[in-house]
């Protein structure tokens, strides 16, 4: 754990989706050799359970955009234990009832920051591939589309919080844009033709959350048949796997945009 994200495994002939949609990237085969702790998950899972159409991930993002405040000597974004410690403010609130309920703030969460002394954003996404063995983007019986929706918001509030950290005058719009996105791949320039080739709603060069949500709907329910790739409803679960990782990976990005406007078209339109 506590370790900054580690895009060398980009290829520029990658589609663009797996490129720079994290939700899919991170369930990649590489990572499933390398993720064994389960912590934040476990963390998250408690919180997950009672709220509707929220996986752990998606909590476990949201809180963590919530109590970062900078890189901490880092080049990525993280936590650390004075970002999660009881303040005099919060003991006010907890006098009068009004406690916080994020994940990091908990008294199991302040011992996990203390022990690991900085969490990334990267150890949330290897959390999830070690406890559910992929992104899990929606739990079990919650609405796949908006738990898609919730998830995609989350990651985008996330990078967004980090890239507007390190650049204050930064657009903070709830949509990914070329800079958010050259913050965290390693090809700088590269992020105008990957969203060049994933845009298919809003016409500018910025993803929606409705449209990373279409993409991992996409995603989620691959399937290989013979030499091509399918996609089947009855196999979508709410986790992006490594295998459906692998088959976006192979995708042309027209192939892959005409499926993710389907489910947009289903969902969202």
């Amino acid at each position: 754990m506590s370790q900054p994200l580690d895009y060398s495994e980009y290829r520029l002939h990658d589609s663009s989706a797996y490129q720079i949609l994290r939700g899919i990237h991170r369930a990649d085969p590489y990572s499933m050799e390398n993720c064994t702790d389960t912590s934040i998950m476990d963390l998250a899972k408690e919180k997950a359970q009672d709220t509707k159409n929220k996986s752990a991930m998606t909590i476990a993002l949201e809180d963590f955009a919530e109590a970062t405040n900078g890189f901490n000597g880092s080049n990525s974004s993280n936590i650390v234990p004075d970002d999660v410690r009881t303040g005099v403010f919060d003991k006010v609130l907890g006098f009068f009832g009004i406690k916080s309920d994020n994940i990091f703030k908990s008294e199991d969460g302040q011992e996990l920051v203390e022990n690991e002394e900085k969490i990334y954003q990267s150890d949330i996404f290897n959390s999830s591939v070690a406890k559910y063995g992929g992104i899990e983007y929606a739990k079990q019986g919650d609405d796949l589309a908006q738990s898609a929706l919730n998830f995609a918001k989350a990651d985008i509030e996330a990078i967004e919080k980090a890239y507007q950290m390190a650049n204050v005058d930064a657009d903070k719009n709830g949509k990914l844009q070329t800079g958010e996105v050259n913050s965290y791949i390693d090809f700088d320039g590269y992020a105008p033709k990957c969203l060049d080739g994933l845009e298919f709603a809003d016409g500018k060069k910025s993803l929606s959350a409705q449209e990373y949500a279409s993409y991992m709907l996409a995603a989620d329910g691959l399937i290989a048949i013979g030499d091509g790739v399918g996609h089947s409803e009855s196999s979508m679960d709410g986790i992006i796997t490594p295998e459906e990782a692998q088959l976006v990976q192979g995708l042309d990005d027209e192939e892959f945009k005409n499926l993710a406007s389907q489910m947009y078209q289903e969902y969202f339109d």
